[in-house]
C-alpha cells in the first residue's frame, strides 16, 4: 500500500474513532438509568411529613427478599400497620420472639407473594424472626 493509501486509511481510521466516542457520549446522556416508579404496594419505612399527636394510622411495607427482613429496625406509632411480602421463593414467617412483648406478630407461612398485615395496637418493642431461618430478625418499635 502507498503513502496515500496509508494516510488515507489513518484518517479513516481517525474518523470512526471519533463518531465512535461521539456517539456514546449522546447515547450515555440520552440514556440515563431507568428508575422504576414506585409500586402501589411500597410503602416509605418512615412516612413523610411531620407527625402530630392526632396523625392517621400510617401503613409500612416491609419486603423479605434475599433470606431478611429488608427493614431491620422500624419505628411506628400505636395504630400504624406493618404489611410484610415475601419476594423470595422459599416460605418464611413473621413470628415474634420468645420473651418479646405479648401481641406482637405471628403469621401463618408465607408462600412466594404471600403477605402478612398486623396492625400495632401497644406500645414496646416487639422482636420478631423467621420460624424456618432463625437468622432472620428484625424489631419493631411501637412509640
Amino acid at each position: 500500500m502507498n503513502k496515500k493509501g496509508l494516510a488515507n486509511m489513518g484518517l479513516i481510521v481517525a474518523v470512526i474513532a471519533v463518531v465512535a466516542v461521539a456517539g456514546y457520549f449522546v447515547l450515555v446522556k440520552k440514556s440515563p438509568e431507568p428508575v422504576a416508579p414506585p409500586s402501589s404496594s411500597t410503602v416509605p419505612s418512615k412516612p413523610a411529613g411531620g407527625s402530630t399527636s392526632m396523625s392517621e394510622p400510617k401503613t409500612y411495607a416491609v419486603a423479605i427478599q434475599n433470606f431478611a427482613f429488608d427493614q431491620k429496625s422500624l419505628v411506628v406509632k400505636k395504630g400504624d400497620t406493618i404489611v410484610w411480602t415475601n419476594k423470595d421463593s422459599a416460605p418464611h414467617t413473621v413470628t415474634e420472639d420468645t420473651g418479646s412483648q405479648a401481641g406482637g406478630p405471628s403469621s401463618q407461612t408465607l408462600n412466594s407473594n404471600g403477605t402478612y398485615r398486623f396492625v400495632f395496637n401497644s406500645a414496646g418493642t416487639f422482636k420478631y424472626h423467621c420460624e424456618f431461618h432463625p437468622s432472620m430478625k428484625a424489631t419493631v418499635i411501637v412509640e
